[in-house]
């Protein structure tokens, strides 16, 4: 770490141990250095915590996550960023009320970092909407569309018209910010979401085999499962749909756990009406697959024993 980077007090500190150290008062120096090794430890517990409190939400463990950025945000040292995380969070858990505080106090502080300026704006864009005001949401991201133009700003400005039900907007939007980044998965969820409202399904099933063996969220399996049950695929659609009821589902979402549940029942009872069975499906798919490569096989040996002769032909004995 650059010393021109620490803050006062530390250098100050730092500063005052060298000199003890140099003017031969080393047993105070020493303890000098213990209590600042212990300030430091306690300025830095609410990163810490807020730190055991991200990896236990990323792994589906809500519950211990909250108690970790409580500890975090009330404590004297929590800085900006850990409180904007935490009403995020809880932004992302529905609760809204507890959040607006943490997200407006984050958004009015003043700083040099523009991304976590502009990303707290981001959040009071869904605030709004999760508060029932979509304009407001839509109008907040556009004032800084063009200030602020990357990924995150076109994941949210996109599925907002998305949950506005502006799907022409959407498309427009979304095919923007997909041409702007091709691998962001939620950009691309978004684009196929909006070719799948428009009733354009071949299109949002093109993009939905780009992403669906990576994505993590319910969404994605949801439609790409509508969408093959559409064409009769019943085996892709059972397996996409069973995948979404495993995948845990966001507030910031327009697809809950109910719909997805009320869908794969429904599937499965169409199924059940057909004499469809999963597992004889399955093994269906199983033997096509096993033929098709044996068949690819085959067609490979052909090209190459060809290949083989044509060069035996210009052999010279």
């Amino acid at each position: 770490m650059k010393l021109k980077n620490l803050p006062v007090f530390d250098l100050i500190a730092i500063a005052g141990i060298f000199i003890l150290i140099y003017s031969g008062y080393s047993t105070i120096a020493n303890l000098l250095i213990g209590a600042y090794l212990i300030f430091t430890v306690y300025r830095n517990y609410p990163t810490l915590q807020a730190t055991k409190g991200s990896r236990a939400y990323n792994a589906g463990n809500t519950e211990v996550a909250m108690k970790y950025f409580e500890k975090a945000v009330n404590h004297r040292f929590a800085k900006p960023y850990i409180k904007s995380s935490y009403g995020y969070v809880l932004l992302r858990e529905g609760r809204l009320e507890e959040a607006e505080p943490y997200l407006q106090e984050a958004a009015n502080m003043k700083t040099r970092d523009e991304r976590f300026r502009y990303n707290n704006i981001l959040n009071l864009a869904i605030l709004a909407w999760k508060k029932g005001d979509i304009d407001k949401a839509l109008e907040t991201v556009l004032n800084i569309k063009e200030e602020y133009k990357n990924s995150i700003m076109y994941e949210i400005l996109g599925y907002l018209y998305i949950a506005k039900g502006d799907y022409d907007k959407a498309l427009e939007v979304n095919t923007e910010a997909y041409e702007y980044n091709k691998d962001d998965n939620v950009i691309t969820d978004n684009l196929a979401q909006t070719y799948y409202f428009l009733g354009r399904n071949d299109e949002a099933e093109a993009l939905y085999e780009e992403i669906i063996d990576y994505v993590k969220f319910p969404e994605a399996h949801y439609y790409y499962g509508i969408i093959l049950w559409k064409k009769g695929d019943y085996l892709g659609a059972y397996e996409a749909l069973e995948n979404a009821t495993r995948l845990k589902n966001s507030f910031l979402s327009i697809v809950d756990k109910n719909m997805i549940l009320s869908k794969f029942e429904a599937l499965k009872e169409e199924m059940a009406a057909k004499n469809l069975d999963v597992e004889t499906l399955r093994e269906a798919k199983k033997r096509s697959d096993e033929e098709k490569e044996a068949e690819e096989k085959q067609a490979r040996d052909k090209k190459e024993e060809l290949i083989d002769d044509k060069k035996n032909e210009y052999k010279v004995d």
